[in-house]
């Protein structure tokens, strides 16, 4: 151990050496340093040796500067830490008092993890360096590192009994019983624990307002942490403290939410704004950090379920922060309540649904796939098509939406399809063989004349039946997925996605077969088909639940007992498979645009969205052709606007499929159908696009037919089959 002279004396606690070595030593030897950068003064107050603590600030006064011994006494070692934090660590009572009798600077310096000697006191147990301490009149703004009243929050340093304590109150108490302190002082603990954060509070609020790196106040890490008794400082002189935002523009109660703890909700409520700096409320954050419990408290506060349709700054309701986020739990609750809308709209002119279809489309991760079954139960007839009043917003995506198979078809992944394609193939090949050999295997065997001994009973009635409509499901299954082996993307899609739904239904089928099979073979012991049978309806649920999920169009009902067997499965799924519903990091999403875009997003196809471009705000839907007509009749000029893509009234029509619009050809109208857009279309040729045959007919006997590229209309249908001429 590489240690003078001088740190060999502190450490021994032979006072009279000490004082005769200092008399001797030079004046550079009281700051000579270890290996470890302790000073004879850091090895003082670590071992507690207070009297040579004091001896050897004794001897820095006499140094002939001043600032010689204020230097030494804000020395650090390698740890970063100086005397002073040396003293405190190690509970050194009078050392820390002589130390901050000769310098108060050192109090408020941090060491290497960047905590302060009053921060490292809140975790000591001697109650004399609380006092110390939190009783000088100090500047909070000076302290550096981490605040203490995190400290004492983040140790729950609430009515703590630490041995220290404990033993000074029992002296106190009755000195001459025996020491079993903690059952003389359990049924008194409010009365005779210390508590640190109050003591904070008393002795210096500048320093229980102290907030992190940041932003966050006591309350902030209190609600993060579900430290309820903290709450208990909520008074008049602290209620400032819950209505402060952190550097998220989060107050407290923001962050009870983040993390679902109902119950500080409810204490911060009367106290705190329902708003952070993004516009979004309790249930904003609720729903998107999947927090189904605080959902459901809030959907029956009469408060509170009244902001279920506020927007947030970006114009998302909570609705679409679960859907952003892919919040199935949160999503449940919210699709029940009787007053929910699904059709509100944000900034970008995106309905819930429209987000959470392009979240799946990007990744299809079951926790997407879960997001959009709760949504598509509640959504019926919604088509996955553009929304009017995106369209007003973005003209071009009227023209994308013609491009997306083609760049869907280029941006697939050709394995990840060749996987799915051969995964299902072997299993609708084993479904097929197993249920082909059942066919013929039939319980009970054969009578003599070749037909089925149980022919008669109704469990092998069903048998024969599931076991047919299994068989011949998965025939289909082979059969359509033996095209998808070909080199043709667009075949193999279209083989994949329609072997959905027969290995659906063969699956469950099977499973009915085999169960009623099992069930007739032991049906002569009734205990124990029962077993079978009711054990095997619990299973068959399960695998029925896990086809349906390949499917979602069979979930879609309007039937409110029917959605809530189907969240049930989405809870079910939740559990089963682990699926994560929280949220890791607060992203910027839903504080700008929610990150869609409808042209060639790097992530998927057919995305929604709006960028710069955007040239009308969501909200100036489409109006009726009666309210047209009023504008018609007032303002020609307002009725012949156009779009960013130089598109009039007609050629939206004509992409929207409303003919009653055509009705307001006239002679003062009839000009507008033989304008061309950007791209040198007519709306005949747009109709000619979709295919809508009704507009083409009530255009085509007056209007001119060929755009400026010289192409007939019927050359512009590209993707709709034959025209009726």
């Amino acid at each position: 151990w590489d240690a003078s002279v001088l740190h060999l004396a502190a450490i021994v606690g032979k006072d009279d050496i000490l004082r005769l070595v200092l008399d001797f030593v030079p004046d550079h030897l009281i700051a000579v340093q270890n290996s470890l950068g302790n000073t004879p003064l850091h090895v003082a107050a670590m071992g507690k040796r207070s009297r040579a603590v004091a001896l050897l600030i004794r001897r820095m006064r006499d140094l002939p500067k001043v600032e010689d011994k204020n230097r030494i006494l804000r020395m650090k070692n390698t740890r970063g830490n100086t005397a002073l934090h040396e003293a405190v660590l190690n509970g050194n009572v009078n050392g820390t008092r002589h130390l901050l009798n000769e310098d108060l600077e050192t109090v408020y310096w941090m060491n290497k993890t960047h905590t302060s000697p009053l921060y490292l006191a809140i975790q000591s147990e001697e109650p004399e360096i609380h006092k110390l301490l939190f009783s000088l009149r100090l500047e909070p703004s000076r302290i550096q590192g981490l605040p203490p009243i995190h400290g004492a929050i983040l140790d729950n340093r609430f009515d703590v009994l630490g041995p220290k304590w404990a033993q000074t109150y029992h002296d106190q108490l009755s000195p001459n019983r025996p020491r079993n302190v903690h059952a003389d002082l359990v049924p008194n603990l409010e009365l005779l624990i210390p508590d640190l954060a109050a003591m904070i509070l008393k002795e210096n609020m500048e320093l229980f307002a102290m907030t992190d790196s940041r932003g966050g106040n006591v309350f902030h890490l209190a609600a993060y942490l579900y430290r309820t008794k903290a709450f208990q400082f909520l008074e008049p002189r602290t209620e400032h403290l819950a209505r402060q935002w952190d550097m998220n523009g989060d107050p407290p109660i923001h962050i009870a939410s983040k993390m679902g703890y109902v119950e500080l909700i409810e204490k911060l409520l009367p106290v705190s704004p329902h708003s952070n700096l993004q516009g979004q409320n309790l249930l904003h954050i609720a729903a998107k950090y999947g927090r189904a419990s605080a959902v459901r408290y809030m959907l029956r506060h009469p408060i509170l379920r009244k902001e279920i349709h506020l927007a947030d700054h970006a114009g998302n309701t909570p609705l679409h922060l679960a859907a952003m986020y892919s919040q199935p739990a949160a999503l449940i609750p919210l699709v029940l309540d009787e007053g929910i809308g699904s059709k509100y709209m944000n900034h970008e002119c995106l309905t819930a649904f429209d987000i959470a279809l392009d979240r799946f489309r990007r990744e299809p991760t079951l926790r997407k796939r879960l997001t959009l079954m709760v949504l598509s139960s509640s959504t019926i007839g919604k088509s996955q098509d553009l929304n009017g009043t995106f369209l007003l917003v973005r003209p071009e995506a009227r023209d994308e939406a013609f491009s997306i198979f083609a760049s869907r078809k280029k941006k697939l992944n050709r394995d990840h399809v060749k996987d799915m394609i051969n995964t299902r193939l072997l299993v609708a090949t084993l479904v097929a063989t197993v249920t082909f050999a059942a066919g013929f295997a039939v319980p009970g065997g054969f009578s003599g004349s070749g037909m089925a001994t149980m022919l008669d009973k109704r469990l092998f009635q069903a048998f024969a039946i599931c076991n047919t409509v299994a068989m011949f499901c998965s025939m289909l299954v082979v059969i359509n997925l033996i095209y998808a082996q070909q080199n043709d993307v667009e075949v193999a899609i279209a083989a994949n996605r329609n072997s959905v739904l027969p290995l659906s239904v063969a699956l469950p089928a099977m499973s009915i077969a085999f169960l009623t099979g099992v069930t007739l073979i032991v049906g002569k012991l009734p205990w124990l088909a029962n077993t079978i049978f009711y054990l095997g309806i619990v299973f068959l649920l399960l695998v029925s639940g896990a086809t349906l999920l390949e499917y979602p169009p069979l979930l879609q009902t309007r039937y409110r007992p029917i959605r809530r067997a189907i969240f049930w499965l989405v809870r079910t799924y939740i559990h089963l498979w682990g699926v994560q519903t929280y949220l890791l990091d607060d992203s910027e999403d839903d504080r700008t645009t929610g990150g869609i875009s409808t042209s060639g997003s790097r992530d998927g196809d057919g995305d929604l969205g709006t960028g710069d471009s955007a040239t009308a705000k969501c909200g100036d839907a489409p109006h009726p052709p009666n309210l047209a007509a009023k504008i018609l009749e007032k303002n020609v000029k307002l009725f012949a606007m156009t779009d960013s893509k130089g598109g009039y009234v007609f050629h939206l029509a004509a992409y929207m499929n409303e003919p009653q619009v055509f009705g307001l050809l006239g002679l003062g109208t009839a000009y507008l159908a033989r304008q061309w857009d950007k791209n040198g279309d007519l709306p005949i040729h747009i109709a000619s696009k979709m295919g809508y045959v009704d507009i083409i007919q009530k255009m085509s006997a007056s209007l001119a037919l060929s755009s400026k590229r010289g192409q007939p209309f019927f050359i512009s249908q590209r993707n709709t089959g034959e025209l009726q001429q």
